[in-house]
């Protein structure tokens, strides 16, 4: 097979997948959250959010290293394209505590949490549905 040809099928393949990935991105009761470890969306891990429950992030690889965030897609298009009422708070602990300083809160994701030194802090997520 020729290497382009290789090239284009991958590629069909990947959108592919993405459209489907993205339409299941959003739900009544849950949210996917995209966690990155590095700024500028790479090296990615995906946690399903249901509707106000506390998700630590006590076993998973990203717990403590997330730099990045998008909430409800895996790509800023597709966020920005939501139309539902989602956000997310992310906690520096384990157990959802909540703080003047132990909290964010983010409709939509952030691409740097090292502007706001919170680049090692998050430990675990809590997404609900505002009443708006």
């Amino acid at each position: 097979m020729h290497p382009l040809t290789l090239v284009s099928l991958l590629a069909f393949f990947w959108t592919t997948i993405g459209i489907v990935v993205a339409s299941d991105t959003v739900g009544e009761n849950r949210i996917k959250v995209f966690l990155f470890a590095a700024p500028a969306f790479f090296q990615a891990s995906e946690v399903d959010a249901g509707k106000d429950i506390c998700v630590s992030l006590g076993n998973n690889l990203i717990d403590g290293k997330t730099q990045s965030i998008l909430i409800g897609g895996a790509d800023v298009d597709a966020v920005w394209a939501r139309k539902d009422h989602w956000s997310c708070t992310f906690y520096d602990n384990y157990n959802c505590e909540t703080g003047p300083t132990r909290n964010l809160t983010f409709v939509d994701g952030v691409n740097s949490l090292g502007g706001v030194g919170w680049q090692t802090k998050i430990h675990s997520l809590k997404c609900g549905v505002d009443s708006d």
